[in-house]
């Protein structure tokens, strides 16, 4: 089975122990983290969601700090982004995924 655009399998198809490659904060992008968190059980995965919800954290921050003025969508997705992470940090992955999924 191939992967998708973004590195992630398809949904039918998630491997929660593949790590999503996150160029941007696209639906797709964003879609593929919360299928991955909802599959999520093992430490070690949760560790790949919090490394993808970073990248997603960080991305959102260089758009918000590169416009003259910040996205509205960015900044929400930047807040959520932190608050999703935590979220897994606390093991409920699930949580994080409908945050995510706000976005869609």
């Amino acid at each position: 089975m191939a992967l998708e655009g973004n590195g992630a399998w398809p949904a039918e198809a998630v491997n929660p122990a593949h790590i999503v490659t996150v160029r941007d904060f696209s639906p797709e992008t964003l879609a593929a983290i919360a299928a991955q968190l909802e599959a999520s059980t093992d430490f070690e995965h949760l560790v790949y969601r919090e490394a993808e919800l970073d990248a997603i954290w960080s991305i959102t921050g260089f758009a918000i700090s590169n416009n003259s003025g910040p996205s509205q969508h960015a900044a929400r997705l930047h807040a959520a982004a932190h608050r999703a992470h935590d979220l897994v940090g606390e093991c409920r992955p699930q949580e994080a995924a409908a945050l995510l999924r706000q976005f869609l």
